[in-house]
């Protein structure tokens, strides 16, 4: 009966409108709980990496980075690109974040999408067939990239807080080339379609980053600046490059010690201005860096806007200069605010010299930068969508200058680097106007892939090398086997058709695989055919003994066009000397080991080597007191190193602990047959 009468009582007009609102808003939570849920089960959006160009880049399709581990220490992005000890950390911009915000039917929406290593942070998007691509030497298309990313990035209704957020599909493609005048630049393209039931009013895109060179071993801050330049800063933006570090609190200059620091301080971070009679001499970040969108889809306001604002990253400077904060730019208000003007389109210097309070530029703490550039507003109704291009570019002066480093670098890198970074902008604005297709003639093919994993250096697609030696005139001369990739025999120009491959081009530096990097042999297209073995060339490359060389092979063709520098060798390799089973010719060098090897790798700068050894043996260490330091194994060659950087044992002990100032002994123990037992004792000295 009480169903009854609760049965009748519903349906009464007023009982069913109640009924219907109630149903309407349980189905709404329900819908929103639904895509709660469905946003905290999300995978994170799918990395991929790019080496092939001359700018690494470890990232998502839209062009956000993301860590290549969960390691801080792991490269997001580099220039030059390349497994290093010393440039595994960011070499152009890091913390990487984009900005979305909108208006839905009155109701205010703003969030933001961080590097995936900040899960917490991501929110209501999701993975949608992140792929990579590899072209290279155009092998599949002349239409395409060398190497790119693409994917679909989905962002949903509702956030894992249940928040309401905008739905878009957000096509990327991030793209990247190796031909040399085209690989200092990482393209992007993207497309936003709202798949959202409402209408996107004054819609904003921004992305969020800080601008920074590569890890340097100065650890210095405060010494990063931007330049506006009019030839071409009114479509790239802002170009920034390392200066002096200046102290926020009182504008001084650091004094360095060290020549070139005692005149031009730390610009460009010269290695050696720290250490007193360093060899180690780069600059470890002469580069420029620029960072922009253009070919835009006009804004609501029929403008093709890009708002770029600088703020600080130190937590001490003034409000007016301060980096506003994710919790305020997660609001479309605070974000919509942030591009009501723009950064005044002058240099750092110049702004400085003016600066006042609340102006909002040129502060000594925008030495230390973020910088946010953007498009909008868009109103962009369901089924619409809006394109962009977005490109990272970097320049830098000539690399075999400045990794040698010196006065003349620090004092001209900036203008140099500033022609280069011209250079390669109009390069890639070449490229954006031909609809990505490189314009003109195409090198020979590389002859091997850059090395992009150090547990595979033995991948037969890298320049392989190991030490060799060839009897000329009957005399036993040292040196390093190298084996690469052969261009195919009935290669041709994908563009002309024609079979214009001439020579392999063989280069040696003693220093790092930026160079600098000098020709020592050119193997001509006549005379190579007897070095081919199937699929793979092998030469012979003499070298003198007990120094470390990185190698690099490239092609070119008739009229002078080399390929791109992917064949190098990850690690430096020496020539060894010949064995012997004279255990009285054994001898350690350098003795005394002085600090430094005085090599001027700066990644050997702890080598001590064992040289004219037998060819099997075991090397022992011992201090004064006779306590075993390090026991070597040594098979092959008159040759054993401790602390090289392909040994990563860096004059450790058998316990991975530094090794101490003081007189060191060795005994050397022949394994040979017929020399067995055999011993040989010495000793060395360290100081440091």
């Amino acid at each position: 009966m009480k169903n009854s009468e609760i049965s009748l009582n519903n349906n009464r007009p007023e009982n069913i409108m109640s009924w219907s609102i109630h149903v309407v808003l349980i189905l709404t939570m329900l819908a929103i709980m639904s895509s709660g849920l469905m946003a905290q089960s999300i995978q994170e959006v799918g990395k991929e990496k790019l080496t092939r160009g001359k700018f690494w880049y470890c990232g998502i399709p839209n062009g956000s980075l993301e860590k290549e581990s969960e390691m801080s220490y792991i490269w997001q992005s580099m220039y030059p690109g390349h497994w290093s000890a010393r440039n595994e950390a960011a070499g152009g911009w890091d913390r990487s974040r984009v900005f979305n915000g909108s208006v839905l039917g009155g109701y205010e929406v703003g969030w933001e999408y961080r590097n995936q290593w900040h899960s917490g942070d991501i929110y209501a998007v999701q993975d949608s067939n992140t792929q990579l691509h590899q072209n290279y030497n155009f092998v599949n298309s002349i239409n395409e990239p060398e190497e790119y990313i693409t994917g679909t990035i989905k962002s949903y209704q509702y956030d894992s807080q249940s928040q309401r957020h905008m739905q878009y599909d957000l096509e990327g493609k991030v793209m990247v080339w190796s031909l040399p005048a085209y690989d200092d630049f990482i393209i992007i393209k993207c497309k936003l379609t709202n798949t959202d039931n409402i209408t996107f009013n004054d819609f904003y895109y921004a992305r969020y980053l800080e601008p920074r060179g590569p890890y340097n071993p100065l650890n210095t801050d405060y010494d990063v600046e931007y330049i506006w330049d009019d030839e071409v800063s009114p479509e790239l933006g802002f170009i920034f490059y390392d200066d002096t570090e200046w102290s926020p609190i009182t504008g001084d200059s650091t004094i360095y010690d060290e020549f070139p620091g005692t005149v031009t301080g730390d610009r460009g971070d010269p290695g050696n201005i720290k250490t007193q009679n360093s060899l180690d001499k780069a600059l470890y970040s002469p580069s420029l860096y620029a960072f922009s969108f253009i070919d835009i889809t006009p804004n609501k306001n029929g403008e093709e806007r890009v708002w770029r604002n600088i703020y600080s990253r130190s937590s001490s400077a003034p409000a007016e200069d301060d980096y506003p904060g994710s919790d305020i730019l997660t609001t479309w208000q605070g974000l919509s605010n942030a591009f009501t003007s723009s950064q005044p389109e002058i240099s750092w210097r110049e702004a400085n010299s003016n600066y006042q309070v609340g102006d909002y530029a040129g502060s000594l703490w925008e030495r230390n930068p973020r910088y946010m550039y953007g498009i909008g507003p868009y109103d962009i109704a369901p089924g619409e969508s809006i394109e962009w291009v977005e490109v990272f570019v970097c320049g830098a002066m000539d690399r075999n200058i400045s990794i040698l480093g010196g006065l003349e670098a620090t004092q001209n890198y900036l203008s140099e680097g500033l022609i280069n970074i011209r250079d390669n902008w109009q390069a890639a604005r070449e490229l954006i106007d031909n609809n990505f297709v490189i314009p003109g003639k195409i090198p020979p093919p590389t002859p091997a892939d850059v090395p992009t994993d150090q547990e595979n250096l033995d991948n037969t697609d890298y320049l392989l090398y190991s030490t060799s030696s060839q009897i000329v005139d009957g005399i036993e001369i040292a040196g390093i086997n190298l084996t690469w990739n052969a261009v195919h025999e009935n290669y041709t120009d994908p563009i002309t058709g024609i079979d214009d491959f001439q020579a392999y081009i063989i280069y040696r530096s003693n220093y790092s695989v930026e160079g600098p990097w000098a020709a020592v042999d050119t193997i001509l297209v006549d005379d190579f055919n007897s070095l081919t073995q199937g699929s793979k060339v092998q030469s012979f490359v003499p070298a003198g003994v007990n120094i470390p060389y990185y190698y690099l092979v490239t092609s070119i063709d008739k009229d002078g066009n080399e390929c791109g520098r992917t064949a190098y060798s990850h690690y430096p390799i020496a020539a060894k000397t010949f064995s012997t089973n004279n255990m009285k010719s054994i001898v350690v060098v350098p003795n005394p080991f002085r600090q430094e090897s005085g090599l001027t790798n700066p990644f050997e700068d702890k080598r001590l080597a064992f040289l004219n050894i037998p060819e099997k043996c075991t090397i022992r260490i011992y201090t004064i007191d006779l306590d075993l330091v390090r026991e070597i194994k040594h098979d092959g060659g008159g040759e054993e190193t401790w602390g090289t950087y392909s040994g990563n044992d860096y004059m450790l002990t058998n316990f991975a602990m530094n090794v101490s100032p003081g007189i060191y002994i060795y005994q050397v123990e022949n394994l040979v047959e017929g020399f067995k037992g055999e011993m040989k004792p010495g000793k060395f000295i360290i100081i440091k």
